[in-house]
């Protein structure tokens, strides 16, 4: 978003708490190919497995963007392993720590400027009355430089939050604007992973796929190969103490597979963000996006797509404000549209949110049946890895009461799930598209009851 404004001749600052060598995870992840390719990067062509192009890593060294062994089919295990499903996998294991620099290299060469050392603590706002967003007006940030310890008023015409699921910024609003409440536990999932090395005399005989066994302990565990002597193997549950460590889901992992040595080359553990997006991100003179909006694939955790992608559709919205002397939430307010209404990613994310609500409490054995009676079909495990809710057809709905008639228990919260999850997809087709106060306060209301039904 930086980068495009700049070109647009829009004066950009970037206040950044890290250095540049440290900028994004330290690990290679899954990321949608279609953003990447929206922001610019020449995208890699696929030979025989594996990844071809300017972009791709050449060898195991920390340099190039793009991993080079190629995951287009994906495996999709039961929890037991009792059930497989091959589907397509439209991401692409991309190195994060790179790709930060990439874009901030971007960014500066276009004329932004990025300041490192500086931590956000609130933001600087005029209050016109107490009723709904409209009644704030954002002309600035408080800053403390982290280096002197002192703290800095910054003007500005427009401030974006970009900092993260702490959202400190957007959290320092009143509470009547609809933008400042925390995230709740049940939100995140805590995430695991390490990129191991692998023994290659072992690797033959200790092959296994690159894989998701989806369902694992509420949520998932998986394991990408990087390249020949490197693997990336990693868990996320749902953020409750009552779940496993993912750090022991994955040892318990490398424990069986001989060919996963004990040297660990990159990775981390963190909270990761998958409640259901903001209904709205802006108000007068201000914008959020990333995990501090919640945009993440909610069934994957995949937040960097998202994030770009509300960025480039931000770019030109914020840039016409500037050329119009403008930065109300009306005007503003594009931005929700591009995100619920032109594209279908903001209805796609709530549905998900509403369908895992559900599903996420059901037994290792109850889901290993719907993978084995294939309710859990081929087509619904690639559309929901991928971000994408599909309401169930009639025919669908005739299949799994036929093959599911033993265990009208786990079908029937089945379909209180999918019916949740097409009554929110529809309620987001129907999202305001120009503000009003009231309009959006009922939009909004409306939601929330189809959200709380499903709790």
């Amino acid at each position: 978003m930086a980068r495009e404004l700049a070109r647009k001749g829009v004066g950009v600052t970037i206040y950044e708490k890290g250095v540049y060598e440290e900028l994004g995870h330290d690990w290679s992840d899954a990321t949608e190919r279609i953003a990447l390719k929206a922001v610019g990067f020449e995208m890699p062509r696929l030979d025989n497995n594996r990844w071809i192009g300017s972009l791709v890593k050449k060898n195991v060294s920390d340099e190039g963007l793009f991993e080079p062994h190629a995951i287009s089919r994906l495996k999709i295990f039961s929890p037991g392993f009792q059930s497989v499903k091959e589907v397509e996998f439209r991401m692409i294991t991309t190195d994060r720590r790179n790709l930060g620099k990439m874009l901030v290299d971007q960014a500066v060469e276009a004329g932004a400027e990025i300041k490192y050392g500086y931590e956000g603590l609130g933001l600087l706002y005029r209050e016109k009355g107490s009723s709904d967003a409209s009644d704030v007006e954002v002309f600035g940030v408080r800053i403390k430089n982290l280096s002197t310890e002192e703290e800095e008023l910054v003007k500005a015409d427009i401030v974006v939050e970009s900092a993260g699921f702490n959202c400190v910024l957007r959290k320092s609003l009143p509470r009547y604007t609809g933008l400042a409440n925390s995230f709740k536990d049940s939100e995140f999932a805590l995430v695991h992973r390490e990129v191991r090395l692998r023994n290659k005399e072992l690797v033959e005989k200790d092959q296994f796929p690159d894989h998701y066994r989806y369902g694992f302990n509420t949520g998932y565990q998986w394991s990408h190969v990087h390249g020949d002597d490197r693997i990336d193997v990693g868990s996320g549950v749902r953020y409750d103490p009552t779940n496993p460590d993912p750090k022991d889901v994955i040892e318990e992992f490398i424990s069986r597979h001989p060919s996963i040595t004990a040297k660990k080359i990159r990775g981390g553990r963190s909270l990761c963000i998958v409640g259901k997006p903001l209904t709205n991100f802006v108000t007068n003179g201000f914008f959020v996006l990333g995990d501090a909006a919640s945009t993440s694939v909610p069934t994957t955790g995949c937040g960097a797509g998202s994030a770009m992608l509300m960025g480039l559709w931000a770019a030109p919205v914020i840039a016409e404000a500037a050329m119009e002397n403008r930065n109300d939430i009306g005007k503003l307010w594009e931005i929700n549209t591009k995100f619920y209404l032109q594209s279908s990613r903001g209805a796609n994310f709530a549905a998900l949110t509403g369908l895992r609500s559900i599903l996420q409490n059901l037994s290792h054995e109850e889901l290993d049946f719907l993978y084995r009676k294939d309710i859990m079909d081929k087509s619904t495990l690639q559309d929901t890895v991928n971000g994408i809710f599909t309401p169930p057809k009639p025919m669908t709905l005739l299949k799994t009461l036929v093959r599911g008639c033993t265990r009208p228990d786990i079908l029937l919260r089945l379909s209180k799930a999918t019916g949740m999850g097409t009554k929110i997809i529809e309620h987001y087709k129907n999202y305001p598209e120009k503000w009003d106060g009231q309009q959006f306060s009922k939009w909004k209301m409306d939601a929330e009851k189809l959200f709380a039904k499903g709790l």
